[in-house]
């Protein structure tokens, strides 16, 4: 749910500005109301907020240095480690774009072989041009080795490569490229190549003996520009009132929190009051959820936090989230081997990454629960397998074909689901006339699906049908907005019609992909059984250690792409389907109170 929200305004004499901001900002409860357009034309900000990302680009290319087994401090801090880090990153990309460069050279020299000195200048001494040629073999001509003295060297990639030797000062032009070759000999560029690459070794060995400890002053440099930027933002949302003398600030307090909030303002001389937020505020976003719920929020805020005042939809979309991963992996043996390799994880994991765990673990028990519920393990069909145990929980397993109807059945009661929660959200939001249309089309769906029940049982339901169809119709045509002319709404009506029903058959039928998804990772991992079983040949001990590496990888390759796809479609499912159907609008803000940072 969303937390609600208390305006606070504050006033506060400018000599005692700065002592109260610190005191502000170790209370850590009030979330400054920002002025986006003077903080977008802060330069000091924009520059600190620059620096912010060069430090997390930093940050990320130390991460993946290999460390040494000894690390040293470096010698910098702040900035200058930062500009230091830089310069030493940037003459690498300078000794890459050399080294490429005198490849480039080095490569002229390969097609000639080594070069006699001694002889090139005893022939240069003497009075002979030595020049060299390059042409195509088919244009090259034989009478050139008349005609110029032209000798071939080497063919090679449709290249014939030849020289001439002339008397110096002779003319020789055959219809050829001629070859200018580098200041530097070959022997020269391969030296300074092997230089530059010494250089670059050199610079990434000092890199890695002081990143642990430069990522670490980089982090906490990081914090105290955060804690810079978070000032200014303050300064720039900042009001000058009384000839400069009171500063006027405004911000958003937990409503629960707000008793205790006040107390501590009363001491500190600073004239404050609260009030409710007025219809055209926008609050900050702060989620309060049980347990289970609150596993799901950063999953939410992958799309979209709530607006202040709607539903938060997470504690809803959650359980189904479960559901849907474990019927698109679908797997009793990958559910089971992600459940026991997180629980034991778990017990040696950072306390931050323990959420994100304990949401793996009940998406690897769903796993379990519709791997059974499909019949498969490890790509094995449990329908096939004879063992007691086995055959006596076939009841609980469904075929392709129940999976299938399982699938579209599901898709229907989250619609539903949602189109109830849209009435309420719209009921709480602007009273119970704006939720009229959604009401009319659920009793249509569900009154109109309760009488085709009862016909199949042999009940005559035509007057409850026509009935059920005349009180829908009345909300979704007539009544749809009490505000319009009666004609105007059944305008409205008949083109909400068009997009609802539309719109409810494209929903229904995308929730096909939850049996799609998880009938091809049960092919995939029985393809991979067979191909162990038929490529593993006859040999003892080589067949079963064939057999297992292609189990292995083909399962590893399978547990991956379809864990993938099943954590990505049930969001899609959510965001799209779900929100759409529940009314969802979002665009909140997080609660982001002005409080000391902490190195992240």
């Amino acid at each position: 749910m969303v937390v609600p929200m208390e305006k606070l305004s504050l006033l506060i004499f400018y000599k005692d500005y700065r002592q109260f901001l610190e005191e502000l900002r170790e209370k850590g409860v009030v979330h400054v109301h920002e002025n986006k357009k003077r903080s977008a034309e802060d330069e000091k900000l924009k520059q600190k907020m620059f620096i912010i990302k060069r430090i997390g680009e930093m940050i990320k290319r130390l991460a993946k240095r290999a460390p040494e087994e000894v690390e040293e401090n470096p010698d910098q801090e702040g900035l200058e480690l930062l500009t230091f880090l830089e310069e030493q990153y940037k003459r690498v990309e300078q000794i890459d774009t050399q080294i490429v460069s005198l490849e480039k050279d080095g490569q002229i020299y390969e097609p000639w072989g080594e070069f006699p000195k001694e002889e090139m200048n005893g022939l240069r001494d003497a009075g002979w041009d030595l020049r060299f040629f390059t042409v195509p073999d088919r244009k090259y001509l034989p009478e050139w080795e008349e005609q110029y003295n032209a000798f071939p060297i080497r063919q090679e990639k449709g290249q014939q490569y030849f020289v001439t030797v002339t008397p110096a000062g002779t003319s020789v032009q055959p219809e050829a490229d001629a070859v200018v070759f580098p200041q530097a000999t070959a022997e020269e560029i391969q030296q300074h190549i092997d230089e530059l690459r010494e250089e670059k070794e050199s610079i990434y060995h000092k890199i890695n003996r002081i990143a642990v400890r430069s990522i670490g002053r980089l982090k906490a440099y990081r914090t105290s520009l955060y804690e810079d930027t978070d000032e200014l933002k303050i300064e720039d949302a900042s009001e000058m009132l009384i000839d400069d003398k009171v500063i006027a600030l405004e911000g958003w307090v937990p409503a629960g929190i707000k008793e205790n909030t006040a107390d501590w303002l009363a001491d500190k001389g600073v004239y404050y009051e609260f009030e409710e937020p007025a219809d055209t505020d926008n609050p900050p976003i702060l989620l309060k959820n049980n347990k289970f719920a609150r596993l799901f929020e950063f999953i939410g805020e992958l799309y979209s936090l709530p607006n202040y005042r709607e539903i938060d939809l997470t504690p809803f979309f959650a359980p189904f989230f479960v559901l849907f991963f474990g019927f698109c992996l679908g797997d009793a043996g990958y559910g089971l081997l992600l459940l026991i390799g997180i629980s034991i994880y778990k017990i040696w994991a950072k306390p931050k990454l323990k959420p994100i765990l304990s949401l793996a673990q009940w998406l690897g028990a769903a796993t379990v629960v519709m791997g059974i519920v499909s019949g498969t393990f490890f790509g094995i069909q449990l329908l096939e397998v004879q063992v007691p145990w086995v055959v006596k929980m076939r009841a609980m397993m469904l075929d392709s074909q129940q999976l299938f109807n399982l699938a579209l059945i599901i898709g229907v009661v989250q619609i539903i689901f949602g189109m109830f929660l849209k009435v309420a959200n719209l009921w709480r939001r602007y009273g119970l006339p704006a939720a009229l249309s959604t009401i009319g089309w659920l009793i249509l769906i569900l009154g109109e699906g309760v009488c085709y029940g009862l016909s199949l049982k042999g009940y005559d339901v035509k007057i409850p049908m026509y009935v059920v169809a005349g009180v829908a119709g009345s909300f979704i045509f007539l009544f749809n907005n009490l505000k319009r002319n009666i004609f105007i709404n059944i305008g409205a009506g008949l083109w909400d019609t068009y997009n609802t029903a539309t719109g409810l058959l494209g929903d229904t039928l995308s929730y096909i992909r939850l049996f799609a998804l998880g009938i091809s990772s049960a092919v995939l991992g029985l393809v991979f059984n067979d191909l162990a079983v038929n490529m593993s040949g006859d040999i003892p001990v080589v067949k079963q250690l064939v057999m297992l590496i292609i189990l292995l990888f083909g399962h590893s390759v399978n547990l991956f792409m379809a864990g993938l796809g099943s954590f990505v479609h049930p969001m899609r499912l959510t965001f799209v389907e779900f929100y759409k159907n529940a009314g969802f609008e979002g665009g909140g803000k997080k609660y982001q109170p002005f409080r000391r940072r902490t190195e992240n």
